[in-house]
């Protein structure tokens, strides 16, 4: 319990300083633990490094006032703590695999990495079951607006071969597939549609449709653009997703957690 608290510490504090230059010593200094130890458990946990992520949520942030605010990409680049241009445009086309300028004229989606979210199992370090190893991002504050698209259709995916991707051609491709998968599912999608990152390689397209034919339909038009091909670091790879569909409930209580592990697994029973 007290691990499980200090990564809710840390998570918490992480999240309320992205844009004053919080760091991975200020983190550990503020949950009373040593750097060495939070950094391991860490990444045992959510399998990215603490650097790593406070990066990722950064971009995530500024990606979001790229596309909802009128601030110069240099203005953006500063509030998040990024000391010129050049250094916020690399990072930020390491993730996304577009320049900032690109991203603002095409992209209409913007959470590529949500919020870590908190689980209620943790391993420690004797293989002690604490946390569940599987890594899941806090949507919850969309929990209203999913509850009321009850009885509607959720077309669920998962990029297949991750692991493989992140092996062969480094985790910098791995971020460049999530980011090709988030633009085919968001290049369907219309403006009354939701379209949330909900794993470390599985997405949810919340329609506002209780027609099966439609969420169907959705469905192929991302499958089609499977084996199509992006690069990272002068390297070509194909990146393919799996799908099903789920309904969200239209009776009785909607629990957070169980909507979303039915979410997760759908694409699994449809194996390519």
């Amino acid at each position: 319990m007290e691990k499980f608290n200090v990564l809710s510490q840390a998570l918490d504090y992480i999240e309320e300083n992205l844009c004053k230059g919080v760091t991975p010593e200020e983190c550990a200094e503020k949950c009373c633990y040593s750097l060495s130890n939070m950094q391991k458990m860490f990444r045992c946990v959510f399998h990215i490094g603490i650097s790593d992520y406070i990066s990722r949520r950064r971009i995530t942030k500024a990606s979001r006032e790229l596309i909802s605010t009128d601030m110069t990409v240099l203005e953006i680049a500063m509030k998040y703590g990024y000391n010129s241009h050049e250094v916020f445009t690399r990072a930020f086309t390491r993730l996304w695999g577009v320049t900032p300028a690109a991203f603002r004229k095409k992209s209409g989606f913007s959470e590529i990495f949500p919020r870590l979210g908190r689980s209620e199992k943790l391993y420690d370090g004797k293989g002690n079951e604490l946390m569940d190893g599987k890594v899941r991002f806090d949507v919850s504050h969309l929990y209203d607006f999913i509850c009321e698209r009850r009885g509607k259709y959720a077309v669920c995916f998962d990029l297949c071969r991750l692991m493989v991707i992140n092996d062969t051609y480094g985790s910098a491709a791995g971020d460049i597939a999530i980011a090709e998968c988030l633009r085919r599912i968001d290049s369907v999608a219309d403006d009354n549609m939701l379209l949330i990152r909900i794993g470390g390689d599985e997405f949810v397209l919340i329609t506002d449709s209780d027609d099966r034919s439609a969420a169907e339909k959705i469905e192929e038009s991302v499958l089609a653009m499977n084996k199509g091909t992006v690069k990272s670091g002068g390297k070509e790879f194909e990146v393919s997703m799996r799908s099903g569909l789920a309904v969200i409930p239209e009776k009785g209580n909607i629990r957070y957690n169980e909507l979303f592990d039915s979410f997760i697994r759908t694409p699994r029973c449809f194996e390519e």
